[in-house]
């Protein structure tokens, strides 16, 4: 981490506490009551910024384990129009930019996977739409799809109690609803505004709207809320699908009969052949150049999405009695998501064809790069491709229902509290037009760090140098699906492409009794019941053509050169020419002389049944200035694979049934230092279930070799041992100061593994083998180390501050460390508030991150990324108010790269989004 984000955290957390104290007048705490409820003639009633920082540090500072809580600054408005961005805010949470919006959450250095998300305490289906297509067989949630109008709360677990569900290693988040009988009656939140994204070059529409109502009695009430957003996103960047080292470029030079190279030119060198920095290389040059990584698929990408996302809550309340209330909530989300993306590359893999090459030596880890290679094209006449032009078109939908009723008693002396309920939700292509098209001009290509260049013989914006396969490679004698003909693929439309379909229904029951027995001051204890399943689809397609065409006898289009600014990139491989979705859709269907339906693709099908049955007892004590909690929570979890094995291109059904029994302790114990002084520690075993693909994933197996790869239906949760500590100073109001050391202690972590001797029924043959399998194995192991500094204090003439910053270390045995895991972490939000004007910036930066394995193995990172969003909002009138708000005003470069940062996989940018809204509220 540079040293002046440390030295400006640290500036900035030094100062808050004596800033605060230097105060002449401070605001009181907030009323206990609902911002949207009366209040008394003599209170003074705190709003805003403040409103939401005090209600979320006295929840952090009552609440009976290490939380961090975000709160709506009114109703209907949360901080920002997306609850991911809020929550990253918070020390130790952050989000992933790929595609502008932050969408999934890591906490404390633990991947979104092995993270929970609840809404008013219950489960909540998940079902994304593809922009994840590694980790769509998660648990994680879409954080986009929740509407800020409905929440009031979101409450961070960093240490779990007893009571709570489990699943999450990392914490668990827990959004709070609004509910009627909390809310003054006749309460009525409207916002409407647009949004304007300057890469994208488009704007739209947003807005969400809430009433609610309850009578006088304060029995009965009703609140709905909707809300439709629209997003533009246009993301155009350079990546790298395959790295090869220079040892694959060397055909073109002479060979003895051995197959080795000779280096019969003056002073050593080779003879003929391409020239490597200039020359004809010698020995040690090509010796040194084989080590270098190359680019060999280098690619101009552009991807276009329309995100709209409209949702619709309900909220039901009834107290037949003063003791006894029914809320009953209903949740809607319904997104479109389709998606257009095109992308432009490079074949640079044929030695052969390579005439000359420039490369940087090996420095440091880094082998060398490769930063430019020029490669001749096929000759007129030939078949063949140097290049490939993919367009994509993808209708994407997401569907997300929940239903749920929650029950709460309060007879003499007990809490009784119950939640029955079912939530689904689905996602994916339906369907996926895909069309290619290829090149066969010569080019120069290369890369180096966050500098890209191609350049082709041609401009890539002329439409005719685009091949239809059936013109660059020729026709082949096909069969397939019972059809026999003569021609050449150009692409396909899939039905159901990642379809997934996932669902729970689930029951709660809780009980609470206060007793009086020394320290021990209240028992719980509870069960819970969930039936859940999740499962992905596919269908095969394949369009093929006997024509011959280029995309200049298509209404082809040139995509803007000034998508690239500020990317690096070079040559005149930009603009290029491509097709829209109607371009596409209409090449399909005119030239696709042979649609072959394949239908329902076995291998990519998985359906994994769950049932949990968990029972728990906990009990709070207090002491003097000691209280907390310790207890338990049994867990019973059956899984229920289905998939298929593949064995000889044939396919069987299989099912595999497994078990698994966990007693979870959790100790929380709270020392009060002080009046202003909190100190907390907790210790917990904590599970994360696998991913439903590593469950059920396709099985293929070879009885001749005794060999396979696919999922592992056997494998355990993740497990751990989780420890926390931190002491909170609340030194004045809506002001503290804390520090908090986290400490997870990973075991059974599930990674992909080649184990042999596994014994195995192969359903397609019969036969129990051994065979030596590749797939997801438990045994892995990872220690999780970390601290965190947060502060926040009201200063002088209406300013505050809020900062954090968070350093997070793992060992795994490898040098990668564990996915997503950035090891410093960076937030400072000023703010300014005083009569109706209020502004904030809020900045982060987080450090690179390991992300993925990628092609042979190469440990794929995510450079350090920043963000820095502005708000400012005036209120005309009590009840309206004008908001402007920027996001990612440094139009930061989201950049990837391969094992070194001189070896780029990704480089994107998302542009700069500008909103405008105007809120009334009643």
């Amino acid at each position: 981490m540079r040293l002046r984000h440390v030295i400006l955290v640290t500036t900035a957390l030094a100062g808050l506490a004596g800033s605060a104290h230097a105060q002449t007048q401070v605001d009181p705490p907030a009323s206990t009551q609902d911002e949207g409820a009366p209040s008394r003639d003599n209170d003074i009633v705190v709003r805003g910024i403040r409103k939401s920082l005090q209600d979320a540090i006295e929840t952090k500072r009552e609440a009976n384990s290490i939380v961090d809580v975000i709160s709506a600054e009114d109703v209907g408005k949360l901080a920002d129009n997306n609850v991911a961005e809020s929550l990253s805010r918070l020390p130790g949470v952050t989000v992933d930019h790929q595609f502008g919006e932050g969408e999934q959450l890591s906490i404390a250095g633990v991947e979104p996977a092995l993270n929970r998300l609840t809404i008013d305490g219950h489960s909540v289906a998940s079902a994304d739409w593809g922009g994840n297509p590694s980790d769509r067989s998660s648990r994680t949630f879409n954080y986009s799809l929740l509407s800020p109008a409905i929440i009031s709360q979101a409450i961070v677990y960093k240490t779990p109690e007893a009571r709570l569900q489990e699943g999450a290693i990392g914490a668990s988040v827990d959004i709070v609803t609004r509910r009627p009988l909390d809310l003054k009656p006749n309460t009525l939140s409207l916002t409407v505004g647009g949004e304007y994204n300057d890469r994208a070059k488009r704007g739209s529409f947003r807005g969400n709207a809430l009433y609610s109502w309850h009578n006088d009695d304060d029995t009965f009430g009703i609140l709905g809320a909707i809300n439709y957003d629209k997003e533009q996103l246009s993301r155009a960047g350079t990546a790298v699908y395959w790295y090869r080292t220079g040892a694959a470029l060397l055909e073109s030079y002479p060979k003895d009969a051995n197959g080795n190279i000779v280096y019969n030119g003056p002073n050593g060198t080779v003879a003929s052949g391409a020239t490597i920095n200039g020359s004809l290389p010698n020995k040690a040059t090509i010796d040194a150049f084989s080590q270098a990584r190359y680019a060999s698929f280098l690619a101009h990408e552009f991807f276009k999405q329309e995100r709209q996302r409209i949702g619709g809550s309900l909220a039901i309340q009834a107290k037949p009695t003063d003791n006894l209330t029914i809320t009953g909530t209903a949740l809607i989300i319904r997104g479109n998501y389709d998606n257009l993306s095109n992308s432009e590359y490079t074949y640079g893999y044929e030695g052969s064809r390579m005439t000359a090459a420039t490369y940087i030596p090996a420095s440091g880890a880094s082998p060398g790069i490769v930063n430019s290679a020029t490669f001749s094209g096929i000759p007129a006449g030939q078949t063949g491709a140097t290049g490939q032009l993919d367009t994509l078109f993808r209708r994407t939908r997401i569907k997300n229902d929940t239903v749920s009723m929650l029950i709460d008693w309060r007879p003499r002396g007990w809490e009784i509290t119950g939640n029955v309920g079912a939530t689904r939700a689905s996602g994916g292509k339906n369907p996926e037009y895909l069309l290619d098209f290829r090149t066969q001009q010569g080019f120069t290509a290369g890369a180096n760090g966050r500098n890209t260049y191609v350049n082709w013989t041609s401009p890539a914006s002329d439409a005719t140098k685009w091949l239809s396969n059936y013109s660059a490679l020729g026709g082949e004698n096909v069969k397939d699906s019972g059809q026999n003909f003569f021609a050449r693929q150009i692409g396909g439309i899939p039905l159901q492409v990642g379809f997934t379909v996932d669902k729970e229904t689930f029951g709660e029951v809780n009980f609470k009794h206060d007793v009086d027995l020394g320290p021990l001051k209240t028992i719980l204890f509870g069960a819970r019941y969930a039936d859940h399943a999740n499962s992905n689809t596919e269908s095969s397609n394949a369009i093929y053509t006997n024509q011959n065409f280029t995309l200049a006898n298509l209404p082809f289009v040139v995509r803007a050169d000034d998508l690239y600014d500020g990317l690096s990139t070079g040559g005149n491989g930009t603009p290029y020419a491509t097709l829209d979705k109607d371009g596409i859709i209409s090449t399909l269907q005119k030239y696709g002389n042979f649609n072959v339906d394949r239908g329902f693709s076995p291998s990519s099908y998985w359906l994994v049944k769950e049932r949990i049955a968990a029972g728990y007892v906990q009990a709070n004590f207090e002491s003097g200035k000691f209280r907390g909690n310790i207890g338990g929570r049994y867990v019973h979890t059956q899984d229920v694979s289905n998939f298929f094995t593949q064995s000889n291109n044939l396919f069987a059904p299989t099912r595999v049934s497994t078990d698994d029994n966990r007693f979870l302790p959790a100790a929380n114990l709270i020392f009060q230092a002080g009046d202003s002084v909190v100190i907390r520690g907790s210790a917990a075993k904590v599970i994360a279930r696998p991913r439903y693909s590593d469950l059920a994933g396709s099985l293929s197996l070879d009885d001749t070799t005794r060999s396979g790869s696919g999922g592992n239906p056997n494998l355990k949760p993740y497990a751990a041992t989780n420890f926390g500590l931190s002491t909170e100073w609340y030194f004045a109001p809506a002001s503290y100061i804390s520090g908090e050391i986290f400490y997870r202690d990973i075991s059974n972590y599930i990674g992909n593994q080649t184990i042999d001797g596994v014994t195995i029924t192969n359903t397609v043959t019969g036969r129990t083998l051994t065979y030596s399998i590749s797939r997801p194995v438990n045994g892995g192991k990872a220690t999780v180390t970390g601290f965190s500094l947060t502060g926040n204090a009201n200063l002088l003439w209406g300013f505050g501050i809020q900062a954090n910053y968070t350093f997070t270390d793992a060992d795994t045995g490898l040098p990668t460390g564990l996915p997503y895991l950035s090891r410093n972490v960076v937030t400072i939000v000023p703010y300014y508030e005083k009569g109706p004007f209020q502004a904030r910036l809020s900045y982060n930066r987080r450090s690179k991150y390991f992300y993925r394995f990628g092609r042979q193995q190469s440990q794929d990172y995510t450079d350090a990324y920043r963000q820095l969003d502005a708000s400012i909002s005036y209120a005309i009138t009590d009840n309206v108010q004008l908001s402007a708000a920027a996001q990612n005003l440094l139009d930061e470069t989201y950049y990837q790269y391969s094992s070194t940062p001189d070896a780029p996989t990704s480089v994107y940018k998302n542009g700069r989004v500008f909103s405008l809204m105007a809120t009334a509220r009643f």
